[in-house]
């Protein structure tokens, strides 16, 4: 059993984390606000700690592992950039300090995989020895970009703590900058492309934290499904029409509601997941299919199928502790 920190308590990610983590290892959410849904048997304390503070934490309650998601830009659009350089570049270097003066063994960041950047020159699968570069970057690719350097630094220089980057491509949550625009009436795109693109159920996310936590390795770990799809037909597995439009093409503006650079509108960045699979046992539960169709409506029946057997699984696993 591991002791755990999950620095970042809102979002789907940090409250599905710690329910898969709690069932097996002592889990702690840390946050400025309450989790915003059941963490499991995971404890939870609601604080904005100082360096000092977080050192006291670490050490009185011998955090072995402490997962980073507090990062701004995943959830919600971006604020003004002094807020986001300093929330997350500086907000993570100080983390990285406190773990390190804490004697923490093994951290985990979150990261993108799309920080690999949309090319017509990538390969078919970007493995995770590519280079990375956040020249060109905006928004929440380029603060994870300088995150991705400020990392790579400290595990260079501290080998004895593993340090792991999970880049995982966007997932599939119904309030994010992305879901937003996948939910417009009519998705806009780039006439004349139709870029490959990998999106992530939420639980298979949570699973690569629990199996990373199981098995610390050190390095990046691309997390994605092994089969994209054309993103005109995801738009259109979520019940829309996508529409085309032509300006941005010229002046490199996204169309209204498109959350990442228009590269990623013309460009595939797909990314391999097979040293998740082989170094961490990982694979995916939920193709994209899969992942896509249960974020549509259901209907009565289904839903009364999907509660039966919710229902019987909760029961077995209150009978067996």
């Amino acid at each position: 059993m591991t002791r755990v920190l999950i620095n970042g308590a809102t979002g789907a990610l940090s409250v599905r984390s710690a329910q898969l983590l709690s069932q097996t290892h002592e889990v702690i959410v840390l946050g400025t606000q309450p989790p915003p849904g059941p963490i499991g048997r995971a404890d939870w304390l609601v604080a904005h700690l100082d360096r000092q503070q977080w050192i006291e934490l670490l050490r009185a309650e011998q955090i072995e592992t402490v997962i980073h998601f507090d990062l701004l830009g995943f959830d919600r659009p971006l604020p003004d950039h002094e807020t986001t350089v300093q929330h997350n570049v500086i907000g993570t270097m100080q983390l990285l300090g406190a773990c390190r003066a804490a004697g923490v063994r093994h951290i985990v960041v979150r990261s993108h995989g799309w920080i690999y950047g949309a090319s017509p020159l990538n390969p078919l699968f970007i493995t995770e020895d590519r280079p990375i570069t956040i020249q060109h970057r905006h928004g929440v690719l380029r603060t994870l970009g300088e995150i991705e350097q400020v990392v790579a630094d400290f595990a260079a220089h501290h080998p004895h703590i593993t340090v792991t980057l999970l880049r995982y491509v966007p997932l599939l949550l119904h309030d994010t900058p992305l879901m937003r625009y996948l939910n417009a009436p009519s998705p806009p795109m780039l006439f004349g492309f139709d870029p490959m693109i990998q999106l992530l159920h939420v639980d298979d996310a949570a699973r690569a934290v629990l199996a990373v936590v199981d098995r610390p390795t050190g390095g990046a770990f691309n997390i994605a499904p092994e089969q994209p799809m054309p993103l005109s037909q995801v738009i259109r597995r979520l019940g829309k029409q996508p529409s085309s439009v032509v300006g941005p093409l010229f002046d490199n503006q996204p169309p209204t509601g498109w959350p990442f650079d228009t590269d990623f509108l013309r460009y595939r960045c797909t990314i391999d997941p097979q040293r998740a699979c082989r170094l961490l046992g990982w694979s995916v539960q939920y193709e994209m299919v899969t992942a896509l169709d249960s974020l549509m409506p259901r209907s009565p029946e289904a839903e009364r199928a999907a509660a039966a057997q919710a229902l019987k699984e909760f029961l077995q696993r209150r009978r067996r502790t």
